[in-house]
């Protein structure tokens, strides 16, 4: 029997994820949380083998918060159910590391179907899902950096300096500073926080 944790900031989705799942015979608990305080207080209180999880959960990124989220739970499985539906969002959280990724649109048998999958230690993404990836991943609209960049950013992640990198990579710093302006072009950000963090969501570094 499985008890599962529902995290959204939207009362009526709560409300209408727990009657549907009242519904299978396989689920013995349900508790809804509407923030992250409550979110964690549920974790620390109850073991619970899933979290429904919003990407958008209040002010809160929820590919942000995993990390803390599988440090208090290590064990349960986490599954985004959102309206979230464009590619580099899904993507961006499978390297997040959920075990699973639902749109709200989609319908009892997805839902099920990721339930088991996920507690069956196997990852589960619905149709839906699946087809919007695929079309993201083959698109033009895919960032391709080149091996120096990809360089580059990798060191950027880890905190080095122009200066360090430059000589690391036997290169002038102004070389560094026009592919470091490349990437950000390409990542479609203004700052170095934000490539770090663009970098990372879509899996385009190690960490």
């Amino acid at each position: 029997m499985m008890k599962i944790l529902l995290a959204d900031d939207h009362f009526l989705v709560l409300e209408g994820l727990e009657v549907l799942l009242s519904t299978f015979d396989f689920v013995k608990k349900t508790r809804s949380v509407l923030n992250f305080v409550q979110l964690k207080d549920s974790l620390k209180e109850d073991n619970f083998e899933v979290l429904l999880l919003d990407i958008r959960f209040g002010k809160h990124d929820a590919r942000e918060i995993i990390n803390e989220i599988k440090k208090i739970a290590p064990k349960m499985k986490i599954i985004a159910l959102t309206s979230h539906s464009d590619s580099v969002t899904i993507t961006s959280s499978i390297n997040a590391g959920f075990d699973g990724y639902l749109l709200k649109i989609d319908g009892r048998e997805d839902i099920e179907k990721a339930l088991k999958a996920v507690t069956n230690n196997e990852k589960y993404f619905s149709p839906k899902t699946q087809q919007i990836f695929f079309e993201g991943s083959t698109s033009k609209c895919k960032i391709e950096l080149t091996e120096r960049e990809r360089e580059v950013l990798q060191l950027i992640v880890q905190e080095q300096t122009t200066k360090e990198i430059a000589e690391q990579l036997c290169l002038s710093e102004k070389t560094i500073e026009t592919h470091r302006a490349g990437i950000m072009q390409k990542l479609e950000v203004k700052n170095i926080a934000g490539m770090v963090k663009k970098a990372i969501l879509l899996g385009l570094v190690e960490i």
